[in-house]
């Protein structure tokens, strides 16, 4: 058995390994990175079925491409189904009005989605000769692992989350021969997540003491949903704006999926949501805007920072700035690029680490749970600062292109 990155091999984003034998390849993740233009894996051999660890566009966004290639059953659990469409639709729309070109078009993500296929957490569906098993990995609701079982077994983990958050348990250890595991954080931790949450609620009720608006940008998919379920015990008039609104309705139809259903359920009962221009007026004299996009690269989001650019009102980053976005441009200079014009940004501006991805220690503890006899770090910039703390006889640090053996 041999494994190949075709992105996100020795990088954090693109992710798609192909896993293949002398019977069958099958294809783990394909996705692209948002960049301005985007950026692409290698293109991908014919395979006999994708397995999607989760919905965000670095793991999912080049799947419409495998319908030019023949196309193949994509599995992946239903929360994770139910959303991809909404971003690869986007996805093309976007591209099409920033005028880049996609190696796929809208007919093609029609016809990918003709195969997705369901596989639940804790269901083993049979391959060829091997048995595979879908298990949560707290990264998002809905998101998965899985393990390859023969005579041996090999886990794919897409990215993962150790610790319980409002809206999924943690990842536990899986024990397996090979691990295939995430790095993006290695040599890195994140601040408790409590003192990250008390920081953030306490900046939220400082500005709307002073008559101000806390604009939270956010990703659609999974932060949005878990910044909701921060602001549960809070009586503010709290607004949803753009993506994240549509996907915290669509999770709704997966109880089982979601930690608190009931309260995440009621939250979204309780929360005002932005469907019309007019509603966009309304929120401006809220409290708190959650609004895509979460990287300030597009989206509602920078209609609400020209409205609300000055002292009074917050702008509150809750997640990793990719460079060359305006997140990032506002974090290291104080200014973004809105319609084209560099404009200082006079709001209050913070940064919480709200990360779903896991840190350094505990992807030790996670490799080391798991008691594989080979491991394999991927999609991580710093893959030597985390080997190093391994006690696994054999590491290895692919890179993207080059094929190993499983």
């Amino acid at each position: 058995m041999k494994a190949r990155f075709l992105g996100g091999g020795d990088e954090v984003g693109r992710l798609g390994m192909v896993l293949s034998t002398d019977r069958y390849k099958f294809l783990f993740d394909y996705g692209m990175n948002p960049t301005k233009p985007p950026t692409f894996p290698m293109l991908a051999p014919k395979v006999d079925g994708v397995f999607v660890t989760h919905s965000h566009l670095d793991h999912v966004g080049m799947l419409p491409w495998l319908n030019k290639n023949g196309g193949a059953n994509v599995y992946a659990t239903p929360p994770t189904l139910s959303v991809v469409p909404i971003l690869l639709y986007d996805s093309v729309k976007i591209a099409n009005l920033e005028g880049n070109s996609l190696p796929f078009e809208e007919f093609d993500v029609d016809s990918i989605i003709e195969t997705f296929t369901p596989l639940n957490y804790g269901e083993t569906m049979e391959f060829k000769d091997q048995d595979i098993t879908s298990h949560s990995t707290g990264h998002l609701v809905g998101s998965a692992m899985y393990r390859v079982q023969n005579e041996s077994s090999i886990v794919f983990t897409g990215d993962i989350q150790s610790i319980d958050t409002h809206l999924t348990f943690g990842i536990k250890p899986i024990s397996t021969d090979v691990l295939v595991v995430e790095s993006t954080y290695a040599g890195k931790e994140h601040p408790p997540r409590p003192s990250v949450e008390e920081n953030f609620l306490s900046s939220i009720q400082k500005v709307v003491e002073g008559d101000g608006v806390a604009v939270v940008p956010s990703f659609a998919i999974g932060r949005s949903q878990e910044l909701l379920m921060v602001l549960e015990n809070t009586d503010y008039e709290i607004w949803i704006d753009g993506m994240g609104r549509t996907v915290s309705n669509v999770l709704l139809s997966f109880p089982k999926y979601i930690k608190n259903y009931q309260r995440y359920k009621k939250m979204l009962r309780r929360v005002r949501f932005v469907r019309s221009k007019s509603d966009r007026e309304k929120a401006l004299n809220g409290d708190v805007i959650l609004t895509t996009s979460g990287m300030l690269d597009g989206g509602p989001v920078l209609n609400y920072i020209s409205n609300l650019n000055d002292q009074k009102n917050g702008l509150f980053l809750t997640g990793y700035q990719v460079e060359d976005t305006n997140g990032r441009m506002l974090l290291e200079t104080g200014s973004i690029n809105l319609a084209g014009v560099t404009t200082k940004v006079n709001m209050d501006v913070k940064f919480f680490d709200f990360s779903a991805h896991s840190g350094h220690k505990e992807l030790v503890e996670f490799i080391e749970g798991s008691k594989p006899d080979k491991v394999v770090l991927m999609h991580g910039e710093k893959r030597e600062e985390l080997a190093k703390d391994l006690t696994s006889p054999k590491i290895v640090l692919p890179k993207n292109g080059e094929e190993f053996e499983i």
